[in-house]
């Protein structure tokens, strides 16, 4: 029998409890969630992020529009 999709997100984000409780019956090495899987980025990452896209839009948008140029002048 296979587990629906929620049930399996939910098995990879224990609550603290659950933490805990991992922590002590398995013996896990990582006490102080060091590797954890957190929103640890920094708050003007976002927006570089976005200047990066527009710039790469602009990019591909000059290259297409200079490539349409030279097949048409050929």
């Amino acid at each position: 029998m296979s587990k629906s999709n929620w049930t399996v997100g939910e098995a990879y984000k224990p609550s603290e409890e659950k933490r805990a409780e991992l922590r002590e019956t398995m013996k896990v090495w990582d006490f102080d969630d060091e590797f954890a899987w957190k929103d640890n980025t920094p708050w003007w990452l976002r927006s570089l992020q976005v200047v990066g896209f527009v710039a790469a839009g602009i990019g591909l948008a000059v290259c297409i529009r200079y490539s349409i140029l030279v097949l048409f002048l050929l």
